[in-house]
């Protein structure tokens, strides 16, 4: 039997682009039931993954910039994930008119049910840990840097200590 051949050039790249695409539905019904018991949207879900309970609180601006959107949808996201429950959104002291976002008690939890769901089952499960370890470099040089995930502290620039917009383009991860 004759092995097709494999697509070169920007039939591969296609290819490739498929494939992520394929993989990042998949991951994304793993966690489902999950996002029904936890009365979430994906988006919601998205933004509370986006927080690291570990790193400081980050402000309304820097999730807007690590979710590549407008700051108005990320209002619309925070309120609802504060109506459940799942953040609590304080002023920032040197500049009441600024916020910053952090999980509670509560929201620790369902990220972490949250990441547990979505990492348990994956496809990516079913790779060595060479092979993992081989893909997770391939991605990152592709753009699919892991530090842009969650949300980054920003340098603090001008007399009034405003952060700076992050400029993390286009977000690679599902």
């Amino acid at each position: 039997m004759v092995e097709p051949a494999s697509p070169t050039g920007d039939a591969l790249t296609h290819a490739v682009v498929k494939q992520v695409i394929l993989l990042a539905g998949t991951i994304s019904t793993l966690g489902a039931d999950l996002l029904k018991e936890l009365d979430l949207t994906e988006p919601l879900a998205n933004a509370l993954w986006r927080l690291d309970p570990d790193a400081p609180a980050p402000s309304m601006r820097m999730l807007a910039a690590t979710l590549n959107c407008d700051p108005s949808t990320v209002t619309f996201l925070t309120d609802r994930l504060e109506q459940r429950g799942l953040i609590q959104r304080r002023p920032v002291p040197t500049n009441r008119r600024q916020k910053v976002i952090s999980l509670t008690d509560r929201g620790v939890e369902a990220r972490g049910r949250l990441i547990q769901a979505l990492t348990a089952g994956s496809p990516f499960a079913r790779l060595s840990t060479e092979d993992r370890h081989q893909l997770h470099v391939l991605l990152g040089r592709a753009g699919a840097d892991p530090s842009r995930f969650t949300c980054q502290p920003s340098t603090p620039t001008g007399a009034g200590g405003n952060e700076a917009g992050a400029t993390n383009g286009p977000d690679p991860g599902p």
